[in-house]
């Protein structure tokens, strides 16, 4: 395959990465404000789930801590690959580099920024004794949705201003950023 195509090809994924997370965002936001009973299956991450732990997506994101050491001193970081995160009701979970399951409990988060402006989507999660954990990419809108409910409650689903692309029409060019700042941490009073 040529560049050309292969970078149209990139573009095309990006952008339907990007129209089915917001959609999976948008519905995951609905059913938790609505309280409503969610469970997604199949999965492929391989994680082994507790008693009354349910799946809410599978997104496929860059995680900042999923990187290959230079094959030489100096030598180039490889950055981080696309890989399969599971979104659960207790937890998010992946399977990087180094072919182990990597997981942070929601119930450890202590703040939060979420991105979702189109080509920035980015959610950052600050846990206690943990090195910035930053997932980025166009599939990452569900664990935006996951985090802000996890922090935030039910009502921040339809109010949190870091959710403001997802209450776009479906279609539209995308939030910009430019309205407002998506970043909220625990605590800030959103």
């Amino acid at each position: 395959m040529s560049r050309h195509k292969d970078g149209r090809a990139w573009a095309q994924w990006i952008e339907a990465t990007r129209e089915q997370a917001r959609a999976s965002g948008r519905a995951l936001a609905m059913d938790l404000y609505h309280r409503r009973e969610i469970a997604v299956r199949p999965y492929r991450v391989g994680l082994v789930l507790g008693a009354y732990e349910r799946v809410w997506a599978e997104v496929p994101v860059q995680f900042n801590l999923d990187f290959a050491p230079p094959a030489r001193p100096n030598g180039p970081v490889v950055p981080p690959q696309i890989r399969p995160w599971l979104v659960t009701s207790e937890r998010v979970v992946g399977r990087l580099l180094d072919d182990r399951l990597h997981g942070y409990r929601w119930e450890s988060v202590v703040g939060a920024r979420v991105d979702l402006a189109t080509g920035r989507e980015a959610v950052t999660l600050d846990i206690e004794n943990e090195p910035t954990l930053i997932w980025s990419g166009p599939g990452v809108a569900p664990m935006a949705v996951a985090a802000v409910f996890h922090l935030y409650g039910p009502v921040a689903m339809i109010e949190h201003p870091g959710l403001v692309p997802l209450r776009l029409p479906s279609g539209d060019p995308g939030y910009s950023g430019e309205q407002g700042y998506g970043g909220t941490y625990a605590g800030d009073g959103q």
